[in-house]
């Protein structure tokens, strides 16, 4: 679940996972540390039946294997896991093409990780209110650039060169859902060259 930031309207603040009663399928999507949170998700509710449950997560080789100890089938009726985020969400749009009324989505993972997810739902015709996410991991960010219409991944400074055109942006608060990135702005719009010393935010 997200929410807006107090004073910032667009940017999304984050709550752990909650079990959305009227789900009659559950799709729980993870990377990395966010496998603690689909943990604590099977945890906080005994209405989550196993027969309806499809686990996605990618991660390192020993949270793949606690991963598959604790989705046994008894709490999970499908485990597929994958090597890197890029493949997971290769795989993702076949397996909302073929799923049922009533999916529901837990997603759980970096921030960058939780909206090209939800990328991925939105373009399969998913409303907002069908899926849930949880931020644990990096807070790193994506940052769009309005001068080259190009996007930064894993982007931990206050200021940062563009992937695309190679101009400082400043990435502020300003979020973009449909886009799953902050907006980012030159900054040194207004005297070229004046760029101040970055600082890292984010992890």
């Amino acid at each position: 679940m997200t929410e807006e930031a107090p004073g910032i309207k667009s940017k999304p603040v984050y709550s752990p996972l909650q079990y959305d009663p009227k789900s009659r399928w559950s799709l729980m999507i993870g990377e990395g540390e966010g496998l603690i949170g689909l943990i604590n998700l099977l945890n906080s509710s005994d209405s989550i039946q196993s027969l309806t449950n499809h686990f996605m997560y990618a991660g390192s080789n020993v949270e793949k294997d606690y991963a598959h100890s604790y989705f046994s089938p008894n709490r999970c009726n499908k485990i597929s896991q994958f090597e890197n985020q890029d493949t997971l969400l290769a795989k993702l749009p076949q397996i909302l093409a073929n799923s049922h009324m009533g999916l529901r989505l837990y997603i759980c993972g970096s921030e960058t990780f939780l909206w090209k997810v939800a990328g991925v739902a939105r373009a399969a015709g998913m409303h907002k209110s069908e899926y849930n996410m949880q931020l644990i991991g990096s807070k790193a960010r994506r940052v769009y650039c309005p001068h080259c219409e190009a996007t930064s991944d894993g982007v931990t400074t206050d200021i940062h060169e563009c992937d695309g055109c190679g101009l400082p942006l400043v990435n502020c608060d300003h979020f973009s859902r449909e886009m799953g990135a902050y907006l980012g702005f030159r900054v040194d719009a207004e005297v070229h060259g004046e760029i101040p010393e970055r600082q890292e935010l984010y992890r």
